[in-house]
């Protein structure tokens, strides 16, 4: 849940890295009208905090993170999940931290998908993000599911169909008021498996019922030396997504990059606080003179990201304390 903790090396089968956000043709285009440089939050942070525990986490905890995210200088937040107290961060957002602009994440798993009173399963965190994007102006977008689909990177247990997907944002969109349907993109995260390597019998099937097709990014994984994993990797996996979406008229956000600032080496990918400093100074730069959107991943490293040959906790910007590891490029 939440980005890169057991990522196989599918990536380099597929040659290049990254994925896609690809606004319809109908809502929310004025929202995304503005390129954007914006954070994934995963909020277990904490030493003993996981997302399949069975405790919540705290208001005061997510208030804490969210004037963390607020004074770093950003304002597109994207989540992974309305359970375990998640569902306080767009509430919390919209009274304290107005000018935050969430995209909310839904936690999509074949695994019981339609279990009913059960918080963490699909069916209930749907309707939840429909609860609160049409109660809450904060919210920007609802992302349903993060690369669930078949042979993902991400995928849970039980991956779902493309056509339990396409029911899942169906759902969504059914669900919002319809004044609220016009400010609000629904959206899946593709993994680039999806996006490229599958791209007939996944990617262009769910991107049609997508208002935003969203794909992540991750050239450690590729593996891309640091030097080029921006200027080479991440802009030809971009350029490679505008190529096969094109026919969708839809554009392109990235919904995850970043770089490890720990960990082994994948090859010519080395994790490393200076390497993971030049990965975002070169990502922030290309954003801006490309004018694409982007979703950094991520926030706080996660220690409970034991997987992904032992880079997992380390993806974070700040550390698990809340501690900025260096000045970002703004």
């Amino acid at each position: 849940m939440g980005g890169p903790s057991h990522r196989p090396l599918l990536y380099a089968a597929i040659g290049i890295c990254a994925l896609l956000l690809c606004p319809a043709s109908n809502p929310a285009d004025h929202s995304l009208a503005v390129p954007f440089i914006g954070v994934d939050y995963g909020p277990f942070h904490k030493d003993g905090q996981r997302p399949d525990s069975a405790a919540e986490l705290s208001e005061e905890q997510i208030r804490e993170d969210l004037q963390s995210i607020t004074a770093a200088g950003f304002q597109w937040v994207r989540t992974y999940g309305v359970d375990q107290g998640l569902n306080r961060i767009v509430p919390l957002a919209h009274r304290l931290f107005p000018q935050l602009r969430i995209f909310l994440g839904v936690y999509v798993c074949g695994l019981n998908h339609d279990e009913a009173g059960d918080p963490r399963r699909t069916r209930a965190q749907l309707d939840e993000a429909i609860r609160l994007a049409n109660r809450y102006p904060n919210v920007a977008g609802i992302v349903v599911g993060n690369e669930c689909l078949a042979g993902e990177p991400e995928a849970c247990p039980q991956p779902v169909s493309v056509e339990q997907l396409i029911e899942d944002l169906i759902r969504v969109k059914k669900g919002l008021a319809p004044e609220v349907r016009k400010t609000i993109v629904v959206t899946s995260a593709l993994s680039m498996v999806a996006a490229v390597k599958n791209h007939a019998v996944q990617g262009l099937r769910v991107a049609e019922y997508c208002d935003v097709v969203m794909v992540n990014i991750h050239p450690f994984f590729a593996p891309a030396a640091v030097e080029e994993a921006v200027g080479s990797n991440v802009d030809g996996s971009y350029r490679r997504l505008i190529q096969l979406y094109a026919q969708t008229g839809k554009p392109i956000v990235i919904g995850e990059t970043g770089w490890p600032s720990a960990g082994p080496s994948n090859g010519p990918a080395a994790p490393g606080l200076g390497y993971q400093e030049r990965f975002t100074r070169d990502l922030f730069r290309y954003a801006r003179s490309r004018g694409v959107s982007v979703f950094v991943f991520e926030m706080f490293d996660e220690p409970w990201k034991t997987e992904a040959g032992g880079v997992g906790p380390h993806w974070g910007l700040f550390d698990k304390n809340g501690r900025a590891k260096f000045a970002l490029p703004w």
